[in-house]
This record gives structure tokens, sequence and C-alpha cells, in this order.
């Protein structure tokens, strides 16, 4: 029967929502509807298509039953002399006797619920089979899932979440959604970007546009750890799928191995929408701290010899990534271009086998210096811990860009960290030498090695003086280097020192370089920018407008002397102008009657003239004006700097995160699971992780068979080593698949399916 009373009712909440300024989904959280979202999109589509009676759903009239009484009794005695019929045969049966058309899943329900269970059959289990260009990469995936890093990621950024949930912005009721440019659905539609607002405010500040965000629309909210550990392997996986680490790479062919790597093949779209989203979480900051303690509690375990020196080493580093802005943004000098330019610049922290420690991204010039005290500060409780006395083991090695006198009085406050840098050869002279001991010959190579104190002076602060502890190194071929280091030789010797520092680059800069090529370290990621005030050009240009007008009451006299001449070159300039319009030029040469020519040349004299007078004039105050007129031309190239833009790091630092993340499974793989030093990272990435392959998946199991490269047959009786050792750790897949890899001949039956 058809309540048209309760319909009307419905009708009438459908018309509330529609017409509602709060959206649908702000409707539904500030009013009780009696009915769910879901079931609001199928009324309104049951009355689309066929009116209010479309709604009635019939279940008043009773179930609809396609067996009858008659038949549930012939299956019982069936049954009872057939214990092992199956599903098809009792199907079957209906059709041809009661002329009945049911599902197997219809003859499952209706057994159960006679009290009837069929024998179980024994079920072949599917196999999933693909072929893939990158299975050699599983093995930086099964590592991860072993470490547990997707889980710990997946933690902090959950964590993050749990703290807005918990904010005011979360609980903020009185948020009206915005519904222009969007369809009846509540989708985005191509109006919705050609929106002037959504335009200007495209590019804007990360900063600004996270206190106007709506978090309930984000899906990154309201899904589960499994998929957030999912995307985070898919984000792990990008260098090497991409070739470039851009998420715009993904729909190429190679992204396809994305679903048997972290177990769904995402689309571009997705893992942007997931890395926006961490963007407006905020989440960097708490997924570099906890990268730190991380892989502390690993690398900590491993004994080296290194590690029994009486000298431990941190080398602070910098990565310079260019930008082409069309605005006027931060600058520093990109050495890989030569050039002052707008740039992201990071500064990393190694530790004594090159794996980056910690890093952090700036806008334009990364502080460095006495900042890189402040660095430590943030880490020190999850460095690792070494053997000795604290303050005689930690050295940090600087290069020569960050040893300037600030930076050095900075370390003498302080007895923690000990430093290790070069110093310029345009700073040292001989006569600044205080004192120096005896020559000893270095161990490590062909040199003499010297200690000596020298005098700096601050460039910051004049007048002020610093007596710093040097070591001269004198090699044999002729060249000189001059180490300043706050280490007391008497406790560590000079040739450790000196090593301490020379082993920069085999055991820093080398896999350094190798990190950018391989994890794409130097790619940028996608950015915005705030508007701010460069104090530095604002300074500047006060103290150019009053040097200006100080020369200007000097030379008043001067000047308007010149300005005078000026203006009758002026004017006569405008009168040749008039004779060049008025001649023609033939042949190289100008055509025009005697009289013109004399006129023509007498207007010449006359400007000459009056330039031999400005020239006169100057003459005596020749170089108070050549400084006015530079700061004349200097003040005008500044005009309109005085805002810069500051560029947004937050993507780039969490981008940059899993790329670091990576470097150090590849780090950990070819260290722990390797243990060969002739295995580079990128020797890795060539030979190993870019193995074709063939993957064979179940419900229980997933088996991996590299194809074996029969031109590398040292790197591949390596990997066989490799792969029985990693199959003996029992390592597991994020859905709890024992996972198993055997290298060899794969015969693949190709076969073409027509699309």
């Amino acid at each position: 029967m058809f309540n048209a009373n309760y319909y009307k009712k419905i009708l009438l909440w459908i018309k509330r929502i529609n017409t509602s300024k709060y959206g649908i989904e702000g409707y539904y959280r500030r009013y009780n509807v009696p009915f769910s979202i879901a079931q609001y999109y199928r009324y309104k589509k049951k009355i689309k298509e066929g009116g209010i009676e479309a709604i009635n759903d019939n279940r008043t009239k009773g179930n609809n039953r396609k067996l009858s009484l008659e038949a549930e009794i012939f299956f019982k005695g069936y049954l009872k002399s057939h214990l092992r019929a199956s599903l098809s045969e009792i199907q079957s049966i209906a059709n041809e006797h009661f002329g009945i058309t049911i599902s197997t899943s219809g003859i499952s329900r209706c057994l159960k619920r006679l009290g009837y269970i069929l024998g179980l059959r024994k079920r072949i289990e599917k196999v999933k089979s693909s072929y893939t260009v990158c299975a050699g990469f599983e093995l930086i995936v099964a590592l991860a899932c072993h470490l547990k890093w997707p889980q710990t990621v997946a933690k902090v950024i959950q964590k993050r979440i749990q703290q807005i949930k918990t904010s005011e912005q979360w609980h903020n009721k009185n948020y009206i959604k915005d519904m222009s440019g969007r369809n009846q659905n509540g989708q985005f539609t191509a109006i919705y970007n050609r929106r002037p607002e959504v335009r200007m405010k495209k590019f804007e500040s990360i900063e600004n546009k996270r206190h106007q965000k709506n978090y309930h629309s984000m899906s990154i909210m309201k899904v589960n750890s499994e998929t957030i550990q999912r995307k985070c392997l898919a984000a792990l996986t990008l260098p090497v799928i991409t070739n470039n680490g851009m998420i715009r790479s993904i729909n190429t062919p190679m992204g396809n191995a994305l679903l048997s790597l972290c177990g769904f093949n995402y689309k571009q779209a997705t893992m942007n929408k997931f890395l926006s989203e961490l963007k407006y979480l905020a989440v960097s900051e708490g997924l570099l701290r906890s990268q730190v303690q991380f892989w502390n509690s690993y690398w900590e375990e491993r004994k080296d010899k290194k590690e029994q020196n009486p000298l431990l080493c941190y080398y602070v580093d910098g990565n310079t990534k260019a930008l082409w802005p069309s605005k006027h943004v931060q600058q520093n000098k990109v050495t890989m271009l030569g050039r002052v330019m707008g740039c992201l610049e990071q500064v990393f922290v190694h530790d004594c086998y090159g794996r980056p420690v910690y890093f952090e991204t700036y806008s334009g010039h990364g502080p460095r210096g006495e900042h890189i005290l402040s660095l430590f500060r943030k880490i020190e409780k999850r460095l690792s811990s070494s053997t000795g006395i604290l303050h005689v083991n930690r050295a940090i090695v600087l290069d020569g860009a960050s040893n300037s006198v600030h930076t050095l009085r900075a370390f003498a406050k302080q007895n923690k960290y000990h430093y290790i840098t070069s110093l310029d050869d345009n700073q040292w002279c001989e006569r600044k030498i205080l004192w120096q001991g005896t020559v000893h010959r270095y161990r490590y190579g062909k040199a003499t090695v010297r200690e000596c104190e020298i005098e700096l002076e601050d460039s910051q602060e004049k007048g002020y003086l610093i007596v710093v502890r040097a070591i001269k190194v004198e090699w044999d071929y002729g060249k000189t280097t001059v180490l300043l280091t706050s280490l007391d030789p008497a406790v560590i010797g000079l040739s450790e020192i000196v090593k301490g520092y020379f082993d920069r680059w085999p055991d820093q800069e080398l896999s350094f370089k190798e990190m950018k090529a391989v994890a794409s370290l130097h790619r940028v990621a996608g950015y915005g920018k705030q508007i701010i005030e460069d104090k530095k050009i604002k300074a500047k240009q006060e103290e150019l407008k009053s040097r200006i007008e100080k020369l200007q009451r000097v030379l008043s006299e001067v000047l308007e002397s010149i300005n005078t001449e000026e203006k009758f070159i002026y004017l006569l300039v405008k009168k040749e102008q008039r004779f060049r319009r008025s001649t023609i030029i033939k042949n190289g040469i100008r055509v025009m009657s005697k009289e013109q020519s004399e006129s023509f040349l007498k207007i010449g004299k006359e400007i000459k003239q009056h330039e031999c007078r400005i020239k006169e004039l100057i003459k005596p105050h020749e170089k108070l004006y050549h400084y006015l007129q530079k700061a004349k031309k200097e003040w005008m190239r500044i005009q309109g700097k005085e805002k810069v833009y500051k560029v947004d790091v937050e993507l780039d630092q969490i981008m940059t995160f899993f790329r670091v993340g990576l470097v150090n499974l590849c780090s950990f793989l070819t260290d722990e699971i390797f243990q060969c030093s002739s295995v580079s990272m990128k020797r890795l990435f060539q030979s190993v992780l870019q193995i074709p392959g063939y993957i064979e998946e179940t419900a229980t199991k997933k088996l991996i068979m590299l194809e074996y490269n029969s031109k590398d047959k040292r790197i591949m009786l390596q990997l066989d080593l490799v792969l029985k050792k990693i199959n003996k750790l029992g390592i597991k897949t994020l859905k709890g698949k024992p996972v198993e890899f055997k290298i060899g001949k794969i015969d693949y039956h190709l076969k073409s399916i027509k699309i």
C-alpha cells in the first residue's frame, strides 16, 4: 500500500537539503536526517526516473521468494539420498522439475535455511602471474616491510591526523561548503578552476591555505592505516618507476609496476592528492624527526672498524635546487649552473658512512655556520652513541663556505661538538701566526703536518679577534692546505684529524653525488609562494636614497649648471632630428643642399661645445659625480625588489623524506645484506633493482623470480647468495603473505591478447 504522507516527508527532506546553504555534508552534520547520504542520492535518482511512486520498495507485501514450499520439500528428500550433490546439480534440478531459475548463491542460502551443508570441495588456489620490468626493486620493498618502515610512517601521519581531529578547526560547525563550480552531486566541474578566487589562490602559500582548509573533505582523514602504508610504499618507488622522481610520470608504462610493488596500481591523480593532503597536514617535521630515530635504531647495532677510531665525524653539506619562477623569489648561488637565481637549498647532515641522518629545506639561502649547531640540538638525543669521551669523539666536518669567525665563536661557546674546516688561501697570512709546533710526517699520505695557532678577525664585528688552533699540511707536490679545528691534537693525533677531513670525498661527497643521481634529490617538488618584505633591499634603498640626497646637496651648483647645458643640448638634438628626417641617404652618403649641410654641421659643433662645457664642470668634482651616478644607477636597479616571494618547502621536504628513505634502504641492502663495498648505490640500481622478473601471487604467498643476467655473472653470483639470506629473514608483505625470491631463466609463454 502506498503511504503518501510518509513519502511526502521524504520529498520535504530532499527539498530542504537541495536548497540548503550548508551543502549536503554540512546539512547532515547540523540536522538529524532520517536517512543516509547514500539513500538521499538513491531517492533522487528514483524520483528523477519514475516520480514519487518509484521510491515505494514494496516491503509491505512480504519477501519476494523464488523457491516454493513444494520445491524445498523436494530438496530435503533429494539431499537425504544424495549427500555429495553440488550446487550446480541442485540448480539444474530446480529448473528441470519446477521451472525455477535461481543462482547458486540463492540455492546455498536456501540449503542453509533448511539446515543442510554440502560437502566442501577442495578449492584450487588462484595464481596471479605478471611480468614486471623492475622486479629487483621488490628487494627494497620487502626490506621496507621487514623493517616496518611503512608502518612507522603511517603511525606518524595518523598521529598528526588525531591532533587535527582534536583541534578547534575540526569541530568548527560554521563551515559553509562552497557549491559554486560543482554539479548537483557535489562533484567539481571545469567551471570551478576558472573562478577568479581559485586562480588567484592556486599558488598561494600553504601556510595561508591551511587555516581555511576543510579537513572533513580530505580523504586521508577517513582511510585506514593499511591504505596509508600502501601509498607510502608507492611514494618510495617514484625514483625507480618514473626515472626522475616526478609524480606526473606515474601514468607511463613503468608506473604499472606499482601493482606488484605496493599492492595497488595507483594513478598520478591519486598520488598527487595523497601528497597534497600530507602537505596540508604539516606532517614534514614529524616525518624528519621519526626518520632520525628509526634509522638510528638499525645503524647503531652495526660494529665497524671506523667506529673504533678515536674520531667520529659528521659531514654537513648542501644541495641547491634551481627554480625558474616568473616572480622574484629568494635567491642564492646555484653552483651547478654557475649563477645567482631563485632556488631551494637543503642542508644535509651525514654520518661517517655518508648516510643522511637529517636534513632541512630552506627557500633561497640555507643558513649555515652557527645554525648547524641548532640542527644537531634537534637530533642529538637520537644520534647513535659512541664509546669514549663524547666531546672529543664528535667532530662536525664543514666545507670552506662555513668557516666564518662568527661560526667559530658559536662553537667556542659549547663543548659538545667540535669542528674541522678548511681555511681559504686568501685568509692565510704568516704574520697572523702566533705559535708553530714541530713538523711531523703525515701517516696517510705524502705530506708533512704542523700544529700552529692563528689569529683571525670577525668580519661582522670589526676589531674582534679570536685565536684558533690550525694544522698546516704541506704536500710533497707543492700545495699547502690549512685546516682549522677545535679538537685538541694532544688527545687526537694530527694525522687522524687531517684524515677525518680528507675522508670527506670517499665517505660522504661521493655517496651524496650518487644519491642525487639515483634518488632524484635534485628534483624540485611543487610549491606555493608567500610574499614577504626583503629587509636587506629595503635598508639598501634607504641607504642609497640618503647617499644620493647628500651628494646632490654637495654638487647642487654643478648639477644646476649641467642641467642648463643639457637643456640646450636637448633643443639642438630636436633640431638636428628634423634635418635627418628631411634628408635621404643614397649609396651611404646623406643627400642635402649646401645650405642644409652647413646648418647641419653647425648644429653638431654646438652640441659638442655644450658637451665639452659639461665635462669641464664635472672635472673638479669628478669623483663625487661618479659616486652620484653609480648610486642612482644602483637605486634604479633595485626598485620593485623590496618585496620578495618566499617559496613553500613543505611538499619538497615530504618528497625528500621518501627519497632519503629509499637511500637508507639501499644502504641497508648494500651494507647489511650484500656486505660488499664494491657495490655502490648507482651500481645497485643499474644491476639489481632494475632487473625484470616474473611474479606469481596467491592468497597465501608471493613468489618473485628475478631474471638471470648472463652478461654480469659476478653480480648474479652475489645476488644468488643475497636472495638466500633474504629468504631466511621470513619477510612478509603488508597483507601478511610470505615472500620468496628466486633467480633463474624465465619462460614467459607470451600470448597476444586483442584489446
